[in-house]
């Protein structure tokens, strides 16, 4: 086997994805503010700062002023702990709710549409390599979080 001549092969497959244009094409971008709402969403709809910017790799500022934007929109409210006036927690509100449940059913719509111009053979050959693309990723790299698919 020519390993070199297989890594050259996949760097180049991975050159020829656009993937700023994919996923412009399919609307999933989740940068910013849609991946704060999704990721409040999938934290059942609250959660603190200090967690937010641990999830989602963000600085503190940058998830301040996401937030700030999203609360000038009435997507999210902020809300200060009784116990602890340092302790800001960020909740949606139910427009945020029907931003998140909007966004999913968009995600679900446009990965049918990647199902389906895939096929089946083709979506379960991909999910196969994925997973053990993980199984080695977590082997390899024991310290980290599992990498889930």
């Amino acid at each position: 086997m020519d390993t070199e001549y297989l890594l050259t092969q996949i760097l180049e497959t991975f050159d020829k994805i656009d993937t700023e244009a994919m996923l412009d094409k399919f609307r999933l971008s989740l940068k910013g503010e849609n991946l704060l709402m999704v990721m409040l969403g999938e934290l059942g709809g609250i959660s603190t700062q200090s967690k937010l910017i641990e999830r989602l790799d963000f600085t503190a500022a940058r998830l301040c002023a996401i937030v700030k934007s999203l609360e000038s929109k009435g997507l999210v409210q902020k809300l200060k702990s009784s116990s602890d006036k340092r302790s800001v927690t960020v909740a949606l509100t139910e427009e945020g709710r029907r931003m998140v449940a909007s966004l999913r059913e968009e995600l679900l719509r446009n990965a049918l549409t990647i199902i389906e111009q895939l096929g089946e053979k083709d979506v379960c050959e991909f999910l196969r390599i994925f997973n053990k693309l993980a199984d080695i990723a977590n082997q390899a790299l024991p310290e980290k979080k599992e990498v889930k698919v």
